[in-house]
């Protein structure tokens, strides 16, 4: 549902797109350095911020072993697929940015990869946590607009790609199914629930 509501609101975004970029430009969406926070936080910070919160709150509740090898392998297998996902979605639609930049606007990675770690982290450390990451994820969204590297219907699709991936894993994570599993013969089986 989640996926079908984003596809759906990225074909509704599409026709004002181009109005949403004139006023982005004209008036701002946000002041430059919150923009450049967003832009940030979604491309090089997010799976730190999370990956960090993991290892800290572990080592102060005392969580050793297992439980943290689970909590590292549900995130990093959900934000790898997301990523992998979010970029052959943009080399296969080939959109121009919307400030003219080559081929890979649609959907904004940056905006798929914080939804993706909202996702998680609601997952891991509950409402309050959860809602002050989609929070910080949708300040990425409107950075992306802001920065004129998006289009709207490009983060819309991206926060529902991410969303619907973070929470794939999720019930994965809840299932205790592990992701990846080495075995003796070599190989290496991985388990994508999409």
């Amino acid at each position: 549902m989640i996926l079908g509501g984003a596809t759906l609101g990225a074909l509704l975004a599409y026709p004002i797109d181009l109005k949403v970029k004139s006023f982005a430009q004209t008036k701002g969406l946000l002041p430059k350095n919150v923009s450049h926070f967003g832009d940030e936080y979604g491309g090089r910070w997010a799976h730190w911020v999370l990956w960090s919160s993991i290892l800290a709150t572990s080592w102060a509740n005392k969580d050793h072993g297992r439980n943290v090898y689970r909590k590292m392998e549900y995130s990093t297998a959900a934000m790898v697929t997301n990523g992998i996902i979010t970029h052959l979605m943009k080399v296969s639609f080939g959109r121009v940015r919307p400030n003219g930049g080559c081929c890979k606007s649609f959907p904004s990675g940056h905006t798929s990869h914080s939804f993706t770690v909202a996702a998680i982290a609601h997952e891991l450390f509950g409402d309050a946590v959860g809602t002050i990451a989609y929070l910080t994820a949708a300040l990425v969204a409107v950075s992306r607009i802001n920065d004129n590297k998006h289009y709207l219907s490009d983060v819309v699709l991206g926060a529902g790609l991410g969303t619907v991936i973070g929470r794939g894993f999720s019930s994965q994570y809840n299932k205790g199914v592990s992701i990846i599993q080495p075995s003796a013969k070599l190989s290496l089986r991985i388990a994508l629930p999409l």
